[in-house]
């Protein structure tokens, strides 16, 4: 086998410098976004930051509360920052943005590996410049979303250095060392990385069995050392993480045809582009955003054995091929597709497909090269493709609402300040609070928890996860309680008030803005009475 000829060292420099100005580049456009938006946060993000509050309190959590599958990692991230600039929105977001960064420069990387220096800047350059969906919802501090991006790209690049032949034994090794370790901290962070797992385990079983033989010990004590939280908790809580993924996610099989027509017909859309509620590009934009990525998956599965690539790296485009080939299946048979099918039609599964994006820049980056050697007239329409691809995405960012896009996809309403509801509780001296769904975290966080509050219908009505229990059972104990809800602007009527008319509490009513409602009973009260009057009436 011919060995491909080593770039020179001032070219290679070159190139590295491309990628890590094109990932600046990248956290300069996001950057954008977060300051438009007002560094807006979420319900779930909000527990993210009161989790970190604890941190810093001395608790020392291994997952997230009510959840054994979805680590704390990114919480002890955040430590540092609130540590050392106090904790605020700006300091919440400041990691899965940092994140985004090393996302984009490992993109690069990765096309460069599978590719050549061509298709792993451009790959880099798309992937700094991304589709709406990405660049909002990959810098949500939602505990795994950012790092299994982050982590699953950096296990593909490590496994790229395992299985090329021309590497030296020493440089194979390493890798699989850093793969073990990548692979066990993803492993802890999410089962999401069983997307990146399962076509690296393939491919080092066809190309990396010397070096198994050689490392692989090694690398399963760094495994053992990246997931080490994860076995230390599940020793003491009867295997919990595994009784939870493991147990029946629903009708899987039944449910086959409708979440695959979901995938289809909804997310690999929105993947591209954007959530539909946003509205940011027109149909024919996402059509054509889709064939250019989408052809780019497609054409990923053809170069791993053909093309004018470099032979040495096809087991890096075997993977990335693998991977791209996977991924859709993995998540139909997972059963967590069946979320999407909820009744209230709202975004529920978009963030476990998202690690595609580890190759739909790719992908597109090499169709668009692989144009550009076909001849003068095939590269005008190769920058043609590109330019369009990137100039959409760019304009989707343009027009993105970034207080709709960073919005929770479950609560959608949620006000765009508690200003005015914590100066209220504060003037009346109100320090608890029962709230309708989506603003109790954050009205704790703003806070920094002077003020406890607990979505009772979420907990108790829908039955949802109870993540802080203590909360809820001092806001029961609390002498003056105020209840929240979230209304319509300029709706006079809701179930949440009749409900007090119909108990027969005593009640003073304070509308503080067109989307907030308080109600301050004058006696004590059990909210289970006014329960039906907290549903999520959005």
């Amino acid at each position: 086998m011919p060995v491909r000829p080593r770039l020179p060292a001032p070219r290679v420099r070159a190139v590295v410098a491309l990628i890590a100005l094109l990932a600046l580049a990248g956290l300069a456009l996001r950057l954008g976004l977060l300051v438009r938006a007002g560094w807006r946060y979420d319900y779930d993000e909000g527990m993210v930051g009161l989790q970190v509050l604890r941190i810093l309190r001395g608790v020392r959590p291994v997952f997230h509360p009510g959840q054994p599958y979805l680590a704390a990692l990114e919480s002890y991230l955040i430590a540092p920052f609130f540590a050392a600039f106090g904790a605020s929105a700006v300091t919440l977001k400041l990691v899965p943005w940092l994140l985004a960064g090393v996302y984009t420069a490992a993109t690069g990387w990765l096309g460069w590996r599978a590719f050549d220096r061509r298709v792993g800047a451009l790959s880099a350059l798309l992937a700094a410049c991304a589709p709406s969906y990405l660049l909002i919802t990959g810098m949500k501090a939602w505990g795994a979303t950012a790092e299994t991006l982050a982590l699953g790209t950096l296990s593909l690049i490590a496994a790229t250095y395992i299985v090329e032949e021309e590497q030296p034994p020493a440089v194979r090794a390493r890798a699989l060392i850093v793969l073990g370790f990548l692979g066990g901290v993803g492993f802890w962070v999410s089962w999401l990385i069983v997307f990146y797992a399962l076509p690296i385990a393939v491919i080092l079983a066809w190309r990396g069995r010397e070096t198994l033989r050689r490392a692989g010990w090694i690398a399963g004590l760094a495994f053992a050392l990246g997931s080490a939280p994860l076995w230390g908790y599940n020793l003491g809580h009867n295997w919990a993480t595994f009784r939870y993924l493991l147990r029946s996610q629903g009708d899987t099989w039944g449910n086959l045809r409708p979440v695959l027509d979901h995938l289809t017909y909804d997310l690999a859309p929105r993947l591209v582009s954007g959530d539909p509620r946003w509205p940011i590009l027109s149909w024919d934009a996402v059509w054509w955003l889709q064939i250019v990525y989408e052809g780019g998956l497609a054409t990923l599965v053809l170069w791993a054995w053909r093309g004018p690539w470099p032979r040495a790296h096809r087991p890096a485009r075997a993977l990335l091929a693998l991977f791209a080939l996977t991924l859709p299946p993995i998540y139909l048979l997972s059963g967590y597709g069946n979320h999407a099918l909820n009744e209230f039609g709202f975004d529920a599964t978009g963030r476990y497909v998202l690690m595609l994006h580890s190759a739909l820049p790719i992908g597109a980056a090499a169709l668009g090269v692989w144009l550009a050697r076909r001849g003068s007239l095939a590269r005008v329409a190769a920058a043609g493709v590109l330019t369009s691809v990137i100039g959409l995405n760019l304009l989707g960012a343009l027009r993105t609402d970034p207080l709709t896009g960073f919005a929770s996809p479950y609560y959608i309403r949620q006000p765009q300040t508690l200003d005015p509801l914590i100066a209220l509780l504060d003037e009346e001296g109100i320090r608890h609070v029962w709230t309708d769904v989506g603003i109790a975290h954050v009205l704790m966080f703003e806070t920094r928890e002077r003020i406890l509050a607990a979505d009772w219908y979420d907990i108790y009505g829908a039955e949802g996860l109870v993540r802080f229990p203590e909360v809820p059972q001092r806001i029961y104990e609390a002498e003056r309680v105020a209840f929240v809800e979230v209304v319509l602007p300029g709706q006079d009527w809701t179930r949440f008030e009749q409900a007090f008319r119909d108990a027969g509490i005593p009640y003073r009513r304070v509308r503080i803005t067109p989307d907030l409602l308080v109600i301050i009973p004058r006696e004590r009260i059990d909210p289970a009475f006014v329960g039906d009057g907290l549903g999520y009436q959005f």
